[in-house]
């Protein structure tokens, strides 16, 4: 049945549209968001969607925090009591009750990232359009501003909620019509004055076949492109979008194994050609990393270069291997090294799987569906698993915190159930940039996974879309 209504939506789009086009841009996106309120946007789709239609405080750019709806702002530090006063931009329409009701939704309602907003201990108006948000002592600067510009800092209008219960915030756009499962029409608000089409139909396409039959048929006018796709005729450099530093594919060594220690950890780092890998079999299409940081952001972030530790070394690789913990009965025991059993990660698991039997080790191969892998890692299972991370906010952070942290170990997060008290306690506090560096080393040093890539995100797009130059930060 699924089948038949797909061929009847491809059918109706190719000829029943021919003649007219309703809309200026048209996008492809995997899935439907499960709802439009940003205290939900937990996933990708509602975190990409939210950049169209919800604004908040401030917002990243180029991996740095900006004011978005505040004019001016100051924040005095304190141990017992610091406090964040803002005085909000009202060329934007917003409204000191706008931003309370907001912010006390998120703190003091069920959500997922509620525990996140701890912080926040009271707002309050202080006059005309200022506020004052007092914080939980020792709260710092950097940590406030970089949670009220996640996508569930939103700040949604007051009136509107109440009366409609709908979500209406201070984004470019706004939802005129979801049909769920089929497609959103965005429409431009008009006091946003960016060079942006004024209206955008997000169509909901799982499949990234379909995505390209209708961008041939020219109704849509961008689409992820998946592996497969990207030596197509039309993928070429004019109209391909290039993404990097926003993901990171790793290795999870179960750190329950009292043989993985780190002699083992380390032995399995310098096992792996990545250069070739990246080079041969992935096409260039990904990047080194620096530890679980994407080399591009890591250098954007930091303003230098800096190179892996574990350079591909098949002697030092035996080496650590003859000086860890359970050596030479290890060489006995078969690893299951666990991945997603699509075409995809299967070419880059047995890559991985080859360099690890060349320095002696028996590895079992198992290729699982995501919902089972993803279960049965929280559930401790699996020597070794292949994973990716895609960062869903644009912080140094983002790449340390949910995979690290204690307590997020298993489906939180930290699938390698790492645990390390002293990292944990360097991640509560998140003091500065240079820290988060030191703990990057400390991470790296560690080794509690085969640090890999970072894959790069490739977007086939129309001449049409390009003509919008702001709509790639959308992406």
């Amino acid at each position: 049945m699924r089948t038949i209504s797909l061929i009847f939506l491809i059918l109706s789009l190719t000829f029943c549209a021919k003649e007219t086009r309703d809309f200026d841009i048209a996008l492809a996106f995997p899935s439907d968001p499960p709802s439009l309120d940003p205290l939900l946007s937990t996933d990708l789709v509602s975190q990409k969607l939210a950049k169209f239609i919800f604004a908040g405080l401030y917002e990243f750019q180029n991996s740095k925090v900006i004011p978005k709806l505040v004019a001016r702002d100051t924040f005095i530090p304190s141990k017992m009591e610091p406090r964040l006063e803002v005085q909000l931009r009202m060329d934007s329409g917003i409204k000191p009750e706008d931003v309370i009701f907001s912010l006390n939704r998120l703190r003091l309602g069920n959500s997922p990232r509620q525990s996140d907003y701890g912080m926040l201990k009271q707002i309050f108006k202080t006059s005309g359009s200022s506020l004052t948000i007092l914080l939980e002592a020792n709260t710092t600067e950097s940590l406030v501003k970089e949670k009220l510009a996640l996508p569930f800092a939103s700040i949604i209008k007051e009136s509107v909620f109440n009366s409609s219960k709908e979500f209406s915030s201070f984004g470019p756009y706004s939802v005129i019509e979801w049909k769920k499962n089929e497609y959103l029409m965005l429409k431009k608000n008009q006091n946003n004055h960016q060079a942006l089409p004024d209206s955008i139909l997000i169509q909901i396409l799982p499949q990234s076949t379909t995505s390209l039959f209708l961008y041939k048929k020219d109704k849509i006018d961008s689409l992820k492109l998946t592996d497969f796709l990207l030596t197509i005729p039309e993928a070429d450099s004019r109209h391909t979008i290039i993404k990097r530093g926003r993901s990171i594919q790793y290795v999870a060594i179960n750190s329950q194994n009292p043989c993985f220690d780190k002699n083992f950890r380390y032995a399995l780092n310098f096992a792996i050609p990545r250069d070739l890998i990246i080079t041969k079999l992935l096409e260039g299409r990904a990047d080194a990393v620096i530890g679980p940081i994407p080399k591009p952001f890591f250098e954007s972030i930091f303003k230098n270069s800096s190179h892996s530790k574990f350079d591909f070394d098949k002697q030092k690789s035996e080496s650590f291997l003859r000086n860890s913990k359970c050596y030479p009965k290890i060489l006995e025991s078969e690893l299951e090294f666990r991945m997603r059993g699509d075409d995809e990660n299967q070419a880059k698991g047995r890559a991985i799987v080859q360099a690890l039997r060349d320095i002696g080790l028996k590895v079992r191969l198992l290729g699982l569906e995501k919902a089972p892998l993803y279960k049965e890692n929280g559930e401790g299972k699996g020597d070794l698993t292949l994973l990716t991370w895609y960062v869903d906010y644009p912080s140094v952070w983002n790449f340390l915190d949910p995979l690290f942290h204690e307590s997020k170990l298993g489906n939180g997060g930290n699938r390698a159930l790492y645990a390390n008290k002293n990292l944990t306690k360097r991640l509560d506090k998140k003091e500065s940039l240079m820290d988060a560096l030191s703990v990057i080393k400390e991470i790296e040093e560690d080794a509690p996974w085969i640090f890999l890539w970072s894959i790069q995100e490739n977007y086939l797009v129309s001449e049409r879309f390009i003509h919008h130059e702001a709509l790639s930060d959308f992406l």
